[in-house]
This record gives C-alpha cells, structure tokens and sequence, in this order.
C-alpha cells in the first residue's frame, strides 16, 4: 500500500472522526466551478495546456479549535483535466475526483454578521471516472493504472480563503482557493503530469454546536 492511499485512507477517518472531538461545530453543503489545468510535461519538455471547466458538489465540516482558529475536512465531487491543442492534434481530458480536504481555517474577522477567513491545507483525491474526446470528437475512457494512462490517487494543497454573511444559525459563505497538484499522477515514467486549477464556490453553513 503507497503512501498516498494509506493518507487517504486516515484523511477519510479523520473526517469521520472529527466532529464529535470539539464543542463549536458547524456543518455545511456547497457547490461552484473548478477550472481545472494539467502540469505536462513530457521527457523534461513542458507542454502548455488550456484549462477545461468542471464544477464542484460536497459536504464540510468546520470544528472549531479557538475562537478564531478551526479545522475544515471536507468531501467533494471535483472534475478536474486540461485541453491540448496543437497544430497537429487535439484532446480534452476530464476525471471525476472525491476529494478530502483538510484544510486549516484561520478567521481575520469573525463578528456576529461577518466573517473573513485565510485556509489552506493538503487534499486526498481518488479518480472515479474520466473520459478523453479528440478533436475530432471521439470520446474514449480514462486509462487508469495501465501503460501511458494515469494514477487514481492524487495528492494536491489548497490555499485561499473566504468570506461568510452570518444570519443567525445560518451562514452564506463563498470562497476562492489556487488547487495544485503535488503528486505526478502519469503511468509513464517520461511523462509528469500534476491537476492544478482555480476553484470558487458558494454554500450554507448550518451551526451545530457552541
């Protein structure tokens, strides 16, 4: 077992296992757009690529450690891919992901009515599904674990931050975060290829406890 999955298998159990740990709890659902973008490069030679947009759906969980300080792991449907065009030939690549992020929360302003917050923090994610189209527009499946096909487990940091519209027990929040792949998720040993991309997304934040 690589040490990816093994981090993946304890970032599902730390999400699980979190939130009964701390007294101020909250719990909420969001959705947005990631527009998504490999990192090729093949034998040494960086190829560009175009960033293809996907959305993104999931759950978070915000457990508080201080007042201003929180834990957020999250799970979420993410597509992620990228686009090569060149003269010669063309294809799109998209992949359906469950991420887990556990992101470290920092809030700058937390008032009774708004909040702005930093965060930031590592992501686990499992390649579900993908499909290839070529410029002439024939759609084949993602190769997963096979000669010139790709990883399933995908290892990345998140860095942004967000802004929340308090009402009550209820929050309206939105935020922004740069995705960037550590892992090369290529089969070829030749080849490296890491997901980057920007994601933004709206939500509702329900408080649970404290």
């Amino acid at each position: 077992m690589t040490s990816v999955v093994k981090s993946f298998i304890l970032a599902i159990g730390f999400f699980c296992l979190a939130m009964p740990t701390y007294g101020q709890v909250s719990f909420g659902l969001k959705g947005g757009v990631n527009v998504a973008e490999f990192s090729f490069k093949d034998q040494g030679t960086t190829i560009p690529q175009s960033s293809v947009n996907g959305f993104t759906l999931g759950a978070v969980v915000e457990i508080g450690i201080t007042d201003n300080i929180f834990i957020q792991p999250e799970a979420v449907f993410l597509q992620k891919g990228s686009e090569l065009n060149t003269s010669i030939t063309g294809l799109k690549t998209n992949v359906n992901y469950l991420d887990i992020p556990l992101l470290l929360k920092v809030k700058l302003i937390n008032a009774k009515l708004l909040e702005l917050n930093l965060l930031g923090g590592p992501s686990f994610g499992l390649a579900l599904n993908g499909e290839e189209t070529t410029a002439g527009g024939q759609t084949i499946d993602v190769n997963f674990g096979g000669e010139n096909g790709l990883k399933r487990f995908d290892l990345g940091i998140n860095a942004g931050g967000g802004i929340a519209v308090k009402l009550g027990s209820i929050g309206i929040f939105g935020d922004v975060r740069y995705l960037f792949g550590v892992s090369n998720i290529s089969e070829d040993a030749n080849r490296e290829i890491k997901n980057k991309g920007l994601n933004l997304s709206v939500g509702l934040m329900f408080n649970i406890f404290g």
